[in-house]
């Protein structure tokens, strides 16, 4: 988790993980998390701030060591592109959608065939969308517009919601995500 208490415009953090591949965020005023997908080793993270037009100094570059409990819990939790908390709105929508649901590929089915029958795109919003853009969630939700990445935000956080929900009532067609599961 990281925050951004400087005053240049434009910081980015980068961030590579074991795999090597490099991926560069926009960094904010509020606390930002960002998943480390590449599993267990060495991560490094950089912050930059912008000095003109695509030029950046170092401000910051460490490495740290990651051992997870589980390689697939980057994916259960919020992060800069796909925020949410226990509150957000899609929460009671992906219990609904997991309800009668007898296998994973129902469930996956059911969150798709919500979003493409209930979403339309912004084509206004594709075109006035800047660089830095962030899917909320909640609004996207909310409106049932948006681009793809606010399509791919909502689906992901609904996919997340539904295994989460189907965690706490202990029942889960995705056994790896069980706690002491034999597929862990």
């Amino acid at each position: 988790m990281t925050k951004y208490t400087g005053s240049n415009a434009k910081p980015k953090l980068q961030l590579t993980g074991t795999d090597g591949i490099t991926y560069t965020y926009s960094l904010y005023k509020d606390y930002s998390t960002f998943p480390l997908t590449s599993g267990d080793g060495t991560y490094q993270v950089g912050v930059y701030e912008n000095v003109s037009d695509d030029r950046y100094t170092t401000l910051l570059s460490e490495t740290f060591s990651v051992t997870l409990t589980d390689p697939l819990k980057p994916y259960l939790y919020p992060n800069q592109y796909v925020n949410f908390t226990a509150d957000s709105l899609p929460v009671t929508k992906a219990e609904e959608l997991a309800d009668g649901a007898s296998s994973d590929l129902d469930i996956i089915s059911s969150v798709y065939n919500y979003i493409i029958t209930h979403f339309t795109y912004d084509y206004s919003k594709a075109s006035s969308v800047t660089s830095g853009y962030l899917p909320d969630t909640d609004e996207v939700f909310t409106a049932e517009k948006g681009i793809c990445f606010d399509y791919a935000a909502v689906m992901t956080f609904l996919m997340i919601a539904v295994i989460l929900v189907l965690m706490q009532k202990s029942y889960l067609f995705f056994p790896k995500f069980m706690p002491n599961s034999e597929a862990s």
